[in-house]
């Protein structure tokens, strides 16, 4: 039963943010760094203070905007390990598209031609993977917290669809959510509220993707050398 709510959950927020998973390429491809401060930015700039705007639809939005605080937190302490593992994010940019098998190939010919232990990119992979465990951990946890949140939202936004479309982007939202008048003249509505709870989510799914295609590759890469240790 578990499962299956979870799945629920799951595709009620692929159709809420719009199916924003990356594919392993594209995931290889891009710098993590830069793309994690790009969304935690994002999420700044649409805030994630508590609204007042109808209070069956405020204890949905508010619920939502503290898990998205808390993915937020998450995000900042995944940069910093993107950072102190740099040589992992390049290792796997540089041999993107290669099978697990291939890429622990790679792992074996780079580490071989390595002047020094701290080179070698096989024991980078295995402490990025520890490094990143509880990261993950507290990724999936969060994931279906927000999903759940998400399937709530779907309903608002069926609502609102019409007046959600005449709405701009992150900027305009953005103003709408600051406290700060001059920046725009119109106070947060429903259905601005509620775009903002759904570009929220759609941030917060970008973020998964990167956190769990990365945590993918380097657990299954540690456990391919656990078992071709073992063989001998």
């Amino acid at each position: 039963m578990l499962k299956k709510n979870i799945a629920a959950a799951v595709m009620a927020l692929s159709l809420i943010t719009g199916c924003a998973s990356l594919t392993g390429e594209q995931s290889a491809n891009l710098d993590r760094g830069a793309e994690v401060n790009r969304i935690i930015t994002e999420i700044e700039e649409l805030g994630y203070d508590d609204v007042a705007v109808l209070p069956a639809v405020d204890e949905v939005l508010n619920g939502l905007s503290a898990y998205v605080k808390k993915q937020k937190t998450v995000a900042e302490e995944y940069r910093d390990i993107v950072k102190d593992f740099r040589d992992v994010s390049s290792f796997l940019a540089a041999n993107k598209g290669k099978t697990e098998l291939e890429l622990l190939a790679e792992a074996d010919k780079f580490d071989k031609g390595a002047k020094s232990t701290n080179e070698k990119i096989a024991p980078k992979l295995k402490a990025y993977r520890k490094a990143t465990k509880k990261i993950a951990d507290e990724n999936s946890e969060l994931t279906v917290a927000l999903a759940e949140q998400g399937i709530k939202l779907t309903y608002y936004v069926s609502q609102y669809g019409d007046e959600i479309a005449k709405l701009g982007g992150i900027k305009l939202l953005g103003g709408m959510f600051s406290g700060n008048d001059n920046e725009v003249d119109t106070k947060p509505t429903i259905p601005s509220a509620i775009l903002r709870g759904k570009d929220q989510l759609f941030l917060v799914e970008e973020l998964n993707s990167l956190i769990e295609a990365d945590q993918e590759v380097a657990e299954n890469l540690s456990k391919l050398q656990e078992q071709m240790n073992a063989r001998g």
